[in-house]
Parts: structure tokens; C-alpha cells; sequence
């Protein structure tokens, strides 16, 4: 029962990110932004799932992924966050 109620917790704080197709910069890295649709939603879940993004599009070219940077933007409670993620695949 505990579990069950965690999953469906999980998979509500998964509903509440957006992802956004990861797109290549003018300087050849690669970038993917993850948005939160509501204000409450953690600064690290959002982070993590661009990370997990970013890294899965590397494993699909057989490849491991670089972070170059991360960016932040938003308060919690606030304003929706984003994070994006800079990163190449080597």
C-alpha cells in the first residue's frame, strides 16, 4: 500500500516537468531545458530529469555524456524553475 502511494506520488511529480527536445548551439554543444509546470515542484527533480534526458540521448548514439554546464532559473514557491542543461556526447 506505501508503495503504491509513492509511485503515484513519483509519477505526479513526473506529469508536473516538461522537457524540451534536445537542440544544438551555435558552438556544436548540445542543450535540453526542463521546465516545472507549477511553482512547487523541486529545483532537484527538475534538474535531475534534464540530466536523465541529456544522458539518455547519449545512450541512444552509443555515446557518454559531458556536462558543460547547468543553469538555473526561478524561484521555488515562486516562479516555475528551469534548468538547462549544456552537455556534449563523447
Amino acid at each position: 500500500m506505501k508503495r503504491s502511494i509513492m509511485l503515484a506520488s513519483l509519477c505526479g511529480l513526473a506529469a508536473c516537468t516538461a522537457i524540451s527536445n534536445v537542440e544544438t548551439r551555435d558552438d556544436g554543444h548540445l542543450i535540453v531545458t526542463s521546465r516545472a509546470r507549477i511553482s512547487l515542484v523541486s529545483w532537484n527533480h527538475v534538474r535531475r530529469l534534464g540530466l536523465k534526458h541529456a544522458a539518455a540521448y547519449c545512450d541512444r548514439t552509443q555515446q557518454r555524456l559531458h556536462v558543460i554546464s547547468v543553469h538555473t532559473d526561478g524561484v521555488w514557491g515562486v516562479t516555475s524553475q528551469s534548468v538547462t542543461v549544456e552537455f556534449d556526447c563523447v
